[in-house]
């Protein structure tokens, strides 16, 4: 397992697992992906020592680097739709994410290899995801803007209007799958 201490006093990231003692509250926040590490932040911005433990010997969640026979895996995440949250943490400290981390967009977003040697490119731009459609079955094109179409219903829905609201009960969250 793996903790770390998220900014100490000073406002310095301590890795050594210790707590702060910025205030008399201490936050211990467990799993180290984006969400958790996001809730220490959070917590850490509002004056809270934060210790943060994950059971993987580096943090970060899918969004590592990994290697195994030989070969080297990105374990993603392969698409970021909110790049404006990490500029919302950054903005916690007085800093700019641009400072620290670069984004860099892909194209193609993925690559799917089929056993007669065709590949296909899930590409950045609709009408570049359209042509690599096209060269499979022209058909498919209504299809994939069908997709397209229901995808940003949930994604207006499930993002834009429920990602902020908390589901403390089960029948809560049930009751959103209409609207979805």
């Amino acid at each position: 397992m793996t903790a770390a201490s998220i900014a100490n006093s000073s406002g310095s990231a301590d890795t050594a697992g210790a707590s702060s003692t910025v205030t008399d509250s201490d936050v211990l926040v467990i799993g180290a992906g984006f969400g958790g590490i996001a809730s220490a932040l959070r917590m850490r911005a509002r004056g809270y020592s934060v210790t943060l433990v994950d059971r993987l010997q580096a943090i970060g969640g899918r969004a590592q680097v990994f290697e195994r026979g030989g070969f080297r895996h990105d374990a993603g995440p392969t698409v970021i739709t909110a790049p404006f949250l990490f500029d919302e943490l950054f903005e916690l400290f007085d800093e700019r994410r641009e400072d620290h981390l670069e984004f860099r967009p892909l194209d193609p977003w993925y690559r799917f290899h089929f056993d007669d040697g065709q590949q296909f490119d899930y590409r950045p731009g609709i009408e570049d995801t359209n042509d690599e459609i096209a060269r499979f079955d022209k058909g498919d094109i209504k299809g994939y803007a069908r997709l397209l179409k229901t995808s940003k219903a949930i994604f207006e829905v499930g993002f834009e209007k429920l990602a902020d609201k908390p589901f403390t009960r089960f029948g809560s969250m049930l009751a959103q799958i209409p609207a979805l």
